[in-house]
C-alpha cells in the first residue's frame, strides 16, 4: 500500500474508529448479516459497513434514496441528475458508483436478493440496477453499504462493494405521508409532490405489509434558467452554413438569414462575394431539460410468517417511471448533403454542401419519452433443524425480476431529407414526376433561412408542414432484462467449539438465469436516420452456477478470523474468489481489522452482445459537438478481476464512535467502452488528420460517426482513506439533546491505463471527460449536527466536494462546492396518532453548482444545479 495512505491511516487510528457516520447515517450495535457476511459471529466494527436507517434518511432532507446515496462521500460519479448530453436512454433512472469504479462495479441487493439490471446501459456501456425502481422510500428500514470487495460473498459485480436495501416487512399500523418540495429559483418549475403510505397487520401467524408512493415533478427547461442558455452551441444550426466553391477552393458561408431566422452567426472572416464566412449556430442547450417532467409510482408488499422453527417471506414490488425531457428541435444532418442549384431557396447559383439541421429555434424543443417498468418477486423459506448433532438453519429463496423500457426519439430520415432537397419530397410523390411538381405530390424542402421566414404557400421557398412531418421519423426502443435466481444455504452458529468460542459456518449455492433483449423499428435497423443513424436489434442469455462458504473462527476471546470463498461459473468462464478477514479487539473500545479479498465482475450481457449507437459530446477541433458513437459488444471479453485490501480501526466509548478505513484496489482487465474522445485524440496525434478506420468522415471531411468496442483495459489502481466520527448525543438537561458527526473520503490514487491513448492517466482529482473514468474529486465530506428537545428537533448538514480539474477544457479548475442544509421538525402524539411535520431547505445559501463548459453548464455526475430547494413533509402514524 502507498506509504502516504498507510501513514494517514495509522496517524488517525488512535483517535478515529468504528462507524461514526455522516448526517443521514447511523451506527448500530447489531451484528452485520447478509450484506457483509453470511456466517454469524462477526461484529459491526470488523467490517467497513455504513448503515443509513429510515430516520436518518428522512432527517437528511434529500429527495429520495438515489440522492441520498449520490451524496454519500464514498460514492462518486453516479447518474442521479438527468443529462440529455450523457444519458441517451437512462433518463428516469438512478445509479450507484461506489469508489468511482463504475456503475456496474457495485452490487445492489434488496433484502439480500439480487435485482435485474436496467434493460438499458449508461452511455459508457455500464449495466446497473435502477435505484428508483426498488421500493417506496417509506418502506425502507435501512440501507447497508459494504465498502469492500464482496465477490466471495455475493458473486459477480461486487468489486467495489455492495448496497443492500432492507425493507420494513414487520410494520404495524398505518402511516401516511405527504411531501412538497422544489427549487425556489424557477418560478415554481421543478416542483415535486410525493404521497406515500405504508400499512401492516398481523394475520394470525402471518404478517402483511403493503406500501405505495407516488411522486410527480414539473420539469424545468434550459431556457428557464439563467445558466444553461449559451452553454450548448452547435455550429450545425438552422438556418445553417454552406460550403461554396470559390476560385481558391471552397469556403463555408453563413446563411444570409441566419440571425433573422433565430440562428447565431459565428463570423470567421471578412465578407466575400458569396457572403460572410463562418457558421450559423444553434443554442441547443436551452432546449435540454434541467429537470424533466416525471411521474413515478412504486408499490411494495410483504407477507411474512413465523411458524416456530420455520419462517416464510413472500415479497413483491412494482415500479413505473414515466418521463419526458427536452431535446434540440432537430438533430444535425451529418451526411452533409448537397443542395442543388435548382432548390428554390438556393441563392448561391451553384450546388452547395449543407452544414445544418432541418429545424431550428422556431420549432421549439423536441421531446423524448421514457417509460420504465420494473417487477420483482421473491419467496423465501427458512427452517431450523438439527443434523449431525449440530443446530442448523436452512434457507431457500426463489426470486424473479424484470425491467422493461420503452423509449422514443425523433430524428429525420436521411433518404427522405435527400429526396426533398432535390424536389421529390412527400409521401405521395409519384415516380417519374418532375422535381417540385406539387400536382404529382412532389415538394421541395428549403433548408435555407427563407424556408422559416416565408409564410406564403404559393412561394416556392415555402416549406409545407406536411412535408416537414413526412421527413421526420420516430424510433421506439423496447428493451427487456430478466433475472431469475434460486439461492440455498445452510448455516450453523456452532459447527464446533474452540477454546475461544464456537466456529460458525455457512455453505450454499446459487443458480441464476440472466437475459437481455433490445428491439428497434425498421428505420433504425436500416441505419436510415439522419443523425442517430441506427443499429441492429440484439439479445443474449446465460446461466450462472455458484457455490460458496464462509466461516467465522474465534482465535481468541478478542480475535476473530473470517474465511470465505465462492466459485462462480458463467458458461464462458469461471472465477474462484477468496476472502480473509482478521479483527482484533485491542481494548474493550478499540478494534483493529484487516481484510484481503479477490473479486470479479463478469461482462454484462449488454457488453457481450450489444451494438448500440449513442449521441455523445465529442471534442472536434476547438468545439464540443454531438456525434453518434456505435459501440459493439464482444463475447471474447474476459471478466474484471480485483485484489482489495482494507485496514481499519474502529473505536466506541461513552457515546463517541469513530472509524478509519485505508483501502486499496488493484483491478485487472477492466471492461470499458473505448472512449470516442480518446479515439479522436489518438487519431489526430498520429499525423494531424483523421484516418483511423473507426472514424467515419463525410465527403467534406467532417466526423459523422465513431466506432468503438468494449475491451479489457490492462489495469486500474485506486486507494484512499475513509474517515468517520460521531457522537450519539449529549444530554443538556432541559435544553435537550445534541449529536454530531463527520464523514469524509479522500482518494489518494486512481491510476488507469487507457488502451486507446496508450498511456497511463492519473484520474484522481480530474473530470476524466477524455478517458473512460468518471469525475473524481479527491475529497468528499459531510458534517452534521442535530438537536432534540421534547417534540421539537433541528438538523444541520454541510456537504463538501473539493475542486478538481477539467480535462475537456484545458485543465481548467472546477471549483469546490459546499452546500448547507437545514431542517426543523415537530412530532407529537395526539389521540392515538403520532403527527410528525418538518420543513427544511437544501443548499440554504443557494450555492451555485461550479460552472463547467458542458451543454448544461455543470458536472451532472457530481453537483446539483437546482440551487436552494425548499420542502415540507407531514406524516400521520397510527
Amino acid at each position: 500500500m502507498n506509504k502516504k495512505v498507510c501513514v494517514s491511516a495509522l496517524a488517525l487510528a488512535a483517535v478515529l474508529g468504528e462507524g461514526g457516520m455522516a448526517f443521514g447515517q447511523s451506527v448500530t450495535s447489531d451484528v452485520i448479516t447478509i450484506t457483509a457476511g453470511r456466517a454469524p459471529g462477526a461484529q459491526t466494527g470488523d467490517r467497513p459497513v455504513v448503515t443509513l436507517d429510515s430516520d436518518a434518511l428522512a432527517a437528511s432532507g434529500l429527495s429520495d434514496l438515489g440522492d441520498a446515496l449520490a451524496f454519500n462521500p464514498a460514492i462518486v460519479g453516479s447518474e442521479f441528475n438527468d443529462d440529455p448530453g450523457t444519458q441517451n436512454d437512462t433518463s428516469g433512472t438512478s445509479s450507484v458508483n461506489l469508489r468511482g469504479l463504475g456503475l456496474g462495479a457495485t452490487l445492489v441487493l434488496v433484502n439480500g436478493v439480487r435485482q435485474t439490471p436496467s434493460s438499458v446501459a449508461s452511455d459508457d456501456g455500464a449495466s446497473f440496477v435502477d435505484m428508483n425502481a426498488l421500493v417506496p422510500d417509506i418502506a425502507i428500514s435501512q440501507v447497508e453499504i459494504l465498502k469492500d470487495g464482496a465477490s466471495p460473498l455475493h458473486g459477480s459485480d461486487a468489486i467495489a462493494g455492495v448496497v443492500n436495501v432492507i425493507t420494513r416487512d414487520r410494520f404495524d399500523g398505518v402511516e401516511v405521508q405527504a411531501e412538497a418540495r422544489g427549487p425556489d429559483r424557477f418560478d415554481g418549475g421543478g416542483f415535486t409532490s410525493i404521497l406515500s403510505a405504508i400499512a401492516g397487520t398481523e394475520l394470525g401467524a402471518l404478517h402483511l405489509t403493503g406500501a405505495v408512493s407516488y411522486r410527480d415533478t414539473d420539469g424545468v427547461e434550459g431556457f428557464e434558467t439563467d445558466f444553461i442558455p449559451g452553454t450548448g452551441l452547435s455550429a450545425l444550426g438552422q438556418p445553417g452554413a454552406y460550403s461554396v466553391s470559390t476560385p481558391g477552393g471552397s469556403q463555408v458561408i453563413i446563411d444570409r438569414d441566419c440571425a433573422a431566422a433565430g440562428g447565431q452567426p459565428l463570423v470567421l472572416g471578412a465578407d466575400t462575394a458569396f457572403g460572410t464566412p463562418g457558421y450559423c449556430r444553434l443554442d441547443y442547450g436551452q432546449f435540454f431539460s434541467l429537470i424533466p417532467d416525471e411521474s413515478r409510482l412504486n408499490v411494495y408488499g410483504a407477507l411474512t410468517g413465523d411458524f416456530g422453527n420455520t419462517r416464510l417471506t413472500v415479497r413483491a414490488a412494482w415500479a413505473d417511471t414515466q418521463l419526458t425531457r427536452g431535446n434540440s428541435p432537430s438533430l444535425p444532418a451529418l451526411s452533409f448533403p448537397t443542395i442543388p442549384t435548382a432548390n428554390p431557396g438556393n441563392y448561391f447559383g451553384q450546388d452547395v454542401i449543407w452544414n445544418g439541421r432541418p429545424r431550428g429555434v422556431s420549432a421549439g424543443a423536441a421531446r423524448r419519452s421514457f417509460d420504465h417498468d420494473t417487477l420483482r418477486f421473491d419467496a423465501g423459506l427458512e427452517h431450523d433443524f438439527n443434523a449431525l448433532g449440530r443446530d442448523w438453519t436452512g434457507a431457500v429463496t426463489l426470486a424473479y425480476s424484470r425491467n422493461e423500457l420503452e423509449a422514443t426519439i425523433t430524428d429525420h430520415i436521411g433518404d427522405r431529407v435527400s429526396a426533398a432537397l432535390n424536389g421529390f419530397g412527400g409521401a405521395a410523390c409519384q415516380p417519374g414526376a418532375s422535381a417540385g411538381d406539387q400536382s404529382a405530390g412532389c415538394y421541395w424542402f428549403n433548408p435555407f433561412g427563407s424556408g422559416g421566414l416565408v409564410t406564403d404557400p404559393s412561394d416556392p421557398r415555402y416549406n409545407d408542414p406536411d412535408l416537414l412531418a413526412w421527413m421526420l421519423g420516430e424510433d421506439v426502443r423496447t428493451s427487456t432484462s430478466e433475472l431469475t435466481s434460486l439461492d440455498a444455504s445452510m448455516t450453523s452458529a456452532a459447527l464446533f467449539a474452540l477454546p475461544a468460542g464456537d466456529v460458525s459456518l455457512t455453505v450454499g449455492g446459487q443458480l441464476r438465469t440472466e437475459s437481455l433483449e433490445v428491439n428497434h423499428g425498421q428505420t433504425f435497423n436500416d441505419d436510415a436516420f439522419l443523425f442517430i443513424v441506427g443499429g441492429p436489434d440484439y439479445a443474449g442469455e446465460r446461466d450462472v452456477v455458484s457455490l460458496f462458504a464462509e466461516s467465522v473462527i474465534p482465535l481468541h476471546e478478542r480475535a476473530r478470523l473470517t474465511l470465505a470463498a465462492r466459485h462462480e461459473d458463467l458458461e464462458a468462464f469461471s472465477s474462484t474468489d477468496p476472502k480473509v478477514g482478521l479483527a482484533v479487539d485491542v481494548t474493550e473500545t478499540l478494534t483493529l481489522s484487516a481484510s484481503w479479498s479477490q473479486s470479479f465482475r463478469a461482462p454484462s450481457l449488454h457488453q457481450q452482445v450489444s451494438a448500440t449507437t449513442t449521441l455523445q459530446s465529442l471534442t472536434l477541433g476547438n468545439q464540443s459537438l454531438f456525434r453518434p458513437v456505435r459501440t459493439v459488444g464482444s463475447t471474447a471479453l474476459d471478466p474484471e478481476t480485483s485484489d482489495s485490501v482494507t485496514l481499519s480501526a474502529s473505536w466506541r466509548d461513552g457515546g463517541w464512535s469513530a472509524r478509519v478505513d485505508a483501502w486499496r484496489l488493484e483491478i485487472e482487465d477492466l471492461i470499458i467502452e473505448e472512449s470516442a474522445n480518446a479515439i479522436l485524440a489518438a487519431d489526430l496525434a498520429d499525423d494531424g488528420i483523421y484516418n483511423d478506420p473507426r472514424v467515419e468522415l463525410s465527403q467534406s471531411g467532417d466526423v459523422v460517426l465513431v466506432r468503438a468496442n468494449f475491451v479489457n483495459a490492462p489495469s486500474v489502481e485506486a486507494q484512499g482513506v475513509d474517515f468517520a466520527l460521531s457522537h450519539d448525543g449529549v444530554d443538556l438537561g432541559r435544553f435537550g439533546l445534541i449529536n454530531a458527526g463527520l464523514d469524509a473520503v479522500y482518494i489518494d490514487e486512481f491510476t488507469l491505463f487507457d488502451p486507446v491513448l496508450n498511456t497511463t492517466i492519473d484520474a484522481a482529482g480530474n473530470r476524466n471527460f477524455t478517458n473512460f473514468a468518471r469525475s473524481l474529486p479527491q475529497w468528499r465530506a459531510s458534517a452534521r449536527a442535530g438537536w432534540m428537545n421534547g417534540p421539537w428537533s433541528a438538523n444541520a448538514q454541510a456537504r463538501f466536494i473539493s475542486s478538481y480539474d477539467d480535462d475537456e477544457n484545458g485543465g481548467a479548475e472546477i471549483d469546490s462546492w459546499t452546500a448547507y442544509d437545514l431542517q426543523a421538525g415537530w412530532s407529537e402524539e395526539m389521540r392515538g396518532h403520532v403527527l410528525t411535520a418538518s420543513i427544511g431547505a437544501l443548499n440554504v445559501f443557494d450555492e451555485a453548482a461550479p460552472t463547467v463548459n458542458t451543454p448544461l453548464g455543470y458536472d451532472t455526475k457530481v453537483h446539483d444545479a437546482r440551487g436552494r430547494e425548499l420542502y415540507a413533509r407531514i406524516s400521520v402514524t397510527r
